[in-house]
């Protein structure tokens, strides 16, 4: 074994790493620190070179000064190179773009590029609309033409909605519907926002869906009454109302059928308010004025269909449109549904209802309406609060009750709640603790009873009790069974009834093997009658008992008759 302490010549083949590859590292390394100081000394030229502009904000300022006398003094020649040396150029771009930046907010020049920045921008958005205007048309390219409907089941690709009949065939519907974009509700909605619910930016734009409501014919409160009709379009999730204003226009669309799939060209954006609620924009319709063919038929709809479901209180089905190759019924009678069946479920059901949590000092802004069976969440009439208010009111914690919150903040308060039932609480610990006592001594008792059932029994009764367990017991009924329906009685019966409790068990497995070998015989070998040998010894038993008692009286009569000298005439 070496000795570690040993000192050692270097052997060249227990070395992992070659020497060459140590030299070529630190070469390596002296190579990038030589150039990271290079590249630190331009740095350092760059520093020195560069010389800071000064502030251009005080380049025009004008400081009056009393008036200096004219000195004779010449300007030496390098004073004379230093005031007519240019300014060094800056060669950092973010330091020029930061110093155009500078320029105050609420100077003329500013304000002069902002409105000339605002004029530039209104012009363009104004003859980007022109252009829009100009490029738009009012009606689809049909040529009025007139087709027999098709009797088909497809999905109509413009509206993803399926059809049963086609009103137009599909090569000239994408012929008129070509160069249109194309707003399914979804986008649509999507498209006109609030709060100003401006028009998409396509010079042609045309909405798709089917027709689930149309009103009767009414007229405006104006004073020239204008006759006008409303039907409303959806696609099974989202819903929205068109208006159609005007004689021509009221005769010619108010006999769309329901359940038709169309396309609306160009609409008007009609925002509405609700009335009673202030002045804000709440949502959008569309609005037809003018005397133009805006509306394609496409096709009639396969699955519109009407909720069931009748009302209880107007006798009536709910008619709200419904996909019936999707749903059995509306949106709200499926939620009215689902609670009913989820309060058939125990384990749905909750100790307590839904609803807001009790803040301090306030109440839940949702809170369900009072009555039976009602699961109704009705919004509060509360003011609207403050900035500040409502800071306070999202950074605030929520508790059951009021106590529950000054206890949470107090350390020093006592809840009421703890002491307002205070003598019913200790009404039931002590019943606990009474039935829990009785229930103890009612266990003792039926124990010793257990105990000492055959300690008060005499022998003939323990004699009698036993062949009445063992009559049982050579059945082997209880056996089947699979429990013991004594709990345990009959093993104390036999144990107590035979001494030393040994010889009883074997007793009763011989008789049980006797029971069950009777019982492996067939029924068509079973034979009731006597065997032969038992039949013998019956007949046998029978002469002995005659003889016995009637065989020695004749022989005496005949051995009297022998020796008499009487005759029988």
């Amino acid at each position: 074994m070496d000795d570690p302490r040993e000192i050692l010549a270097v052997d060249p083949y227990n070395n992992v790493t070659s020497d060459e590859e140590d030299e070529q590292a630190i070469a390596k390394e002296l190579e990038f620190m030589e150039r990271k100081k290079q590249a630190l000394m331009e740095r350092l030229k760059r520093k020195q070179d560069f010389k800071k502009p000064e502030d251009p904000n005080f380049e025009a300022v004008e400081v009056p000064q009393s008036p200096a006398k004219k000195s004779i003094v010449k300007k030496s020649q390098d004073a004379l190179k230093q005031a007519i040396r240019p300014v060094a150029s800056n060669i950092n771009e973010s330091m020029l773009s930061q110093q155009s930046q500078e320029s105050p907010s609420n100077t003329t020049t500013y304000f002069m590029q902002k409105f000339q920045d605002a004029k530039r921008n209104e012009d363009k958005q104004i003859a980007k609309y022109e252009g829009m205007m100009n490029a738009r048309v009012h009606t689809f390219g049909t040529d009025n033409k007139e087709y027999k409907p098709i009797i088909t089941n497809e999905l109509e690709s413009f509206s993803n909605l399926w059809v049963k009949k086609r009103y137009i065939p599909e090569e000239d519907l994408k012929r008129a519907l070509h160069e249109i974009k194309i707003l399914r509700l979804n986008k649509l909605f999507a498209k006109i926002r609030p709060p100003k619910f401006q028009e998409p930016d396509y010079a042609n734009w045309a909405t798709v869906g089917l027709i689930s409501h149309k009103s009767d014919i009414k007229f405006t409160s104006s004073e020239k009454p204008v006759k006008f009709f409303m039907f409303t379009i959806t696609d099974f999730q989202h819903s929205l109302d068109v208006y159609i204003f005007g004689k021509k226009g009221v005769e010619r669309y108010y006999n769309l059928r329901l359940g038709d799939v169309i396309a609306i060209l160009n609409p008007e954006v009609l925002p509405w308010r609700p009335s009673g609620r202030g002045n804000f924009i709440k949502s959008f319709n569309l609005r037809i004025s003018h005397d133009f063919k805006c509306i394609l038929e496409i096709g009639s709809s396969r699955d519109l269909g009407w909720c069931p479901i009748v009302n209880k209180k107007t006798h009536k089905s709910c008619g709200s449109p419904i996909n019936t190759n999707v749903h059995m019924c509306c949106d709200y009678h499926r939620e009215v549904q689902f609670r009913g069946t989820g309060a058939k479920r125990i384990e749905l059901n909750g100790g307590y209802a839904l609803g807001a949590p009790t803040k301090v000092d306030s109440q839940p802004s949702l809170y369900r309406a009072k009555g039976e069976n009602q699961f109704n969440i009705v919004r509060s009439t509360r003011k609207g609060l403050s900035e500040e208010e409502e800071r306070v009111k999202r950074n605030s914690h929520n508790f059951t009750n009021s106590n529950s919150a000054k206890a949470f903040f107090d350390e020093k308060f006592q809840n009421p709640d703890m002491l307002a039932n205070l003598d019913s609480k200790r009404r039931k610990i002590i019943d606990t603790k009474k039935s829990t006592a009785l229930s103890r001594e009612l266990g003792k008792i039926m124990r010793r009873k257990d105990s000492s059932g055959l300690e008060d029994k005499s022998e003939g009764e323990k004699q009698k009790m036993k062949q009445t367990t063992e009559s049982a017991l050579q059945t082997g009924l209880i056996q089947r069974l699979g429990f013991d329906p004594t709990h345990g009685k009959i093993s104390k019966v036999l144990k107590s009834s035979v001494p030393g409790g040994e010889s009883m068990p074997n007793r009763i497995n011989g008789k049980k093997t006797v029971i069950n070998d009777l019982l492996q015989y067939k029924k068509e070998k079973v034979i009731l009658a006597p065997s032969k040998n038992e039949w013998f010894k019956k007949r046998s038993h029978r002469e002995e008992v005659w003889q016995r008692h009637f065989g020695s009286k004749e022989t005496e009569v005949a051995s009297d008759a022998s020796g008499s000298d009487l005759e029988i005439v």
